[in-house]
């Protein structure tokens, strides 16, 4: 019955995925081609025993198991294409690992893609030991120019912090630990008025010059329960978090409807983008926005990475910058190309758009330039990614239908796709 489904599903693909957008008096078209696609997590597993063992003893639950982000990067030693995976952990057990990178070099038995766990198995388990090489829960990555894979492990599940939240930046080329950075207590605890227990979930690196071992670059990481905004100095090893309301959802749009599941979802400050290198010194900036939330915000890097400006919570709200029109539904995720165009995915009309920041913020500059109300349910990881071998640039979209996040994995369909487009 599988190869049935899977034939439909591609024929009603062909027939409806025809992203088409005009600008300029030109009509152009983006070739969203299919990279990889999942009916269910597996592991590779060192042998069918232990795999049949981890499912007996719940330790690997397939039915719970939803990736979250996708994080593709060109190994320079082995000249591959690699693609990392995140599978957060809803709960103590039942996730083997929450980091992985697909496995090309063995063909599966399994109808489906094999994740390694990243960069080893024993980074993740016996969590409760705090061993100083963990990955307890990780919900999204970041491949920098300086060939780093960025990790914030929130170490939180179910509102409990299993380890102290943790930074870690591993080499690309070696797959050995770069850095390791504990948050202090009182950057992800609740312990005042102004702070909700942190969820911290989205990273972005920004390389400020790639001298010294591209040691100045700084880190901005979103936590949507917060909420709040983490900034991580690497040269100097510290960080501070930021408060403002333009962090908060917006209590009119925390109830969601998409691709018929309604759900309700309090959380502010998510998505992460940052503006071109090309933006003169001192002027890039990082966009942004709340998931329960329908406005653009936006403040420059240079503000951001003075914490005397953030020494009172709220304090500074004159450095931030909100478009005064908003669009007419959520989005999860945003991401730049070089050119300083944006990307966003629209939630309810199930679409992917792109807006000139030089344009008002508003749904007649929004051009559509994916529309399938199948293939890209609830994207939960979008990023342009330049290919080091031509410099063409490629958006990647993972749509991941988080919609059914709570609901058992139908293994009998494809359930999450990664897309990507070249620009």
């Amino acid at each position: 019955m599988l190869p049935n489904l899977e034939t439909l599903y591609w024929a009603f693909f062909i027939v409806l995925f025809i992203p088409i957008y005009a600008m300029k008096d030109e009509t152009k078209e983006y070739n969203f081609n299919l990279v990889y696609q999942w009916h269910r997590v597996e592991y590779q597993y060192p042998s069918e025993a232990e795999r049949t063992e981890a499912i007996k003893n719940g330790s690997y639950r397939i039915d719970i198991l939803r990736p979250l982000d996708a994080q593709y990067t060109y190994h320079l030693k082995t000249k591959q294409d690699r693609y990392f995976i995140t599978v957060p952990r809803r709960e103590r057990t039942g996730t083997p690992a929450t980091l992985g990178v697909i496995n090309t070099k063995e063909p599966s038995r399994l109808k489906t893609h094999v994740i390694d766990p990243y960069p080893a198995w024993s980074w993740h388990v016996d969590m409760e030991k705090c061993n100083y090489h963990r990955i307890v829960n990780a919900y999204t990555v970041w491949a920098d120019e300086c060939n780093r894979l960025w990790v914030i492990d929130n170490a939180n599940i179910n509102n409990d912090f299993i380890c102290p939240p943790q930074i870690l930046a591993f080499d690309l080329e070696s797959d050995t630990l770069l850095y390791k950075y504990e948050l202090p207590y009182d950057q992800y605890h609740n312990n005042n008025k102004y702070q909700n227990v942190s969820y911290y979930s989205t990273p972005i690196a920004e390389v400020e010059s790639m001298e010294d071992n591209c040691m100045k670059t700084w880190l901005y990481v979103a936590d949507p329960e917060g909420p709040r905004l983490l900034v991580y100095n690497l040269e100097k090893n510290i960080s501070w978090t930021i408060q403002d309301q333009s962090f908060h959802p917006d209590p009119n749009y925390e109830y969601y409807t998409v691709g018929g599941v309604s759900f309700h979802l309090e959380d502010g400050i998510l998505s992460l983008a940052l503006s071109p290198k090309t933006d003169p010194p001192g002027e890039r900036k990082l966009f942004y926005h709340a998931m329960s939330n329908v406005r653009e915000s936006w403040v420059y890097l240079r503000h951001l990475k003075n914490p005397d400006n953030f020494k009172e919570p709220y304090g500074s709200s004159q450095l931030f910058y909100t478009y005064p029109t908003t669009r007419d539904q959520q989005s999860p995720v945003e991401a730049i190309d070089s050119k300083g165009i944006v990307y966003f995915a629209l939630l309810t009309d199930v679409l992917i758009v792109k807006w000139d920041p030089t344009t008002p913020y508003s749904k007649e500059n929004f051009i559509v330039i994916a529309d399938n109300k199948t293939t890209m349910q609830f994207p939960t990881s979008m990023k342009v990614i330049q290919n080091v071998r031509d410099g063409s640039e490629y958006l990647f979209v993972f749509p991941t239908a988080f919609q059914k996040f709570s609901e058992p994995v139908d293994q009998d369909k494809v359930n999450v796709c990664l897309f990507r487009a070249k620009l």
